[in-house]
């Protein structure tokens, strides 16, 4: 079992330190243990109490009630939130929450349990853009703020890898496109999760799509593109890079593959004035350049 400092609950839950020590003097929300020093910590349980309490708070609920509740009824609170509707960014939230806790407590069968009820309720495209997204942006950045281990940020990457390949696994191959698209992220670039969800989406439109993954050396781009004569080729831009990679990358490939059309993805800016290239933000701008006038949702 993990141990957290109340900072670190502080970061997981972006509720105040202070205000956690409040909670638990006033109403002995959580009862941390001490080490031999007296030093507070924490456990994953009272990680995943905590995100149970941000969540009823956020539908509205004072803490002073939250406080008169059990853990299991704060549970049943919680299950009765994610059994309702999913069209609200409160119900998302507590969905989110809760993948948080299974993350920061290595709990793969909940995390799959949470997916499956998920995709179950909302297909898989509107899992993504309403939970797996977000819950991506969310791990960044707590990363970055050194809030998240690294492995814990890798074990959520891994698990999502896994219900996205099997998801493309589960479609069928098409046999006829008017479109051959080739995906691939450059050889400083790792980060693949969105570029796979779009693989998954244009198998599902279709059309016919090449994946080869992460840090493509860019030689082997001309080898490839030779044997299937993409009409579009397709990028993501995730981590950090020098400001000038983006535009450099998107130049070449428009002079080195003429025929395609040069799609990419991600919070950079492309060469100006480059008809040929398109900045695809969004599933509906992905779906716009595919010809489709709106995405279905299994």
């Amino acid at each position: 079992m993990s141990t957290y400092s109340i900072r670190d609950l502080e970061r997981i839950t972006s509720t105040r330190a202070h205000t956690i020590r409040i909670w638990e003097q006033r109403y002995g929300l959580l009862a941390p243990e001490r080490t031999d020093t007296n030093i507070r910590y924490y456990n994953d349980e009272h990680v995943k109490k905590l995100l149970n309490v941000c969540t009823l708070l956020n539908r509205g609920m004072k803490i002073s009630q939250i406080s008169q509740l059990s853990n299991t009824e704060i549970s049943d609170e919680i299950d009765r939130i994610i059994s309702e509707s999913m069209e609200t960014d409160a119900h998302a939230e507590a969905w989110i929450n809760q993948a948080m806790a299974a993350i920061a407590a290595y709990d793969a069968p909940a995390f799959h349990q949470l997916f499956a009820d998920a995709v179950q309720r909302l297909g898989l495209v509107s899992t993504y853009e309403k939970i797996l997204y977000p819950l991506l942006v969310r791990t960044g950045l707590m990363w970055t703020k050194d809030a998240l281990l690294p492995s814990q940020e890798h074990f959520l990457s891994n698990l999502i890898r896994q219900k996205l390949f099997s998801a493309i696994d589960a479609l069928p191959i098409p046999e006829e496109s008017d479109q051959t698209w080739l995906l691939f992220l450059h050889e400083g670039e790792e980060h693949e999760i969105g570029l796979l969800f779009a693989y998954y989406l244009l198998t599902q439109a279709g059309q016919r799509a090449t994946y080869l993954g992460t840090r493509v050396p860019y030689a082997n781009l001309r080898a490839v593109a030779g044997g299937i004569a993409p009409t579009h080729m397709y990028t993501f831009f995730v981590g950090n890079q020098p400001e000038s990679m983006a535009p450099a990358l998107l130049s070449q490939l428009v002079h080195d593959f003429p025929d395609c059309r040069i799609c990419f993805s991600g919070g950079v800016d492309g060469p100006a004035n480059e008809p040929r290239v398109r900045h695809i933000k969004s599933i509906d701008d992905l779906f716009e350049t595919i010809g489709k006038n709106a995405h279905t949702n299994p």
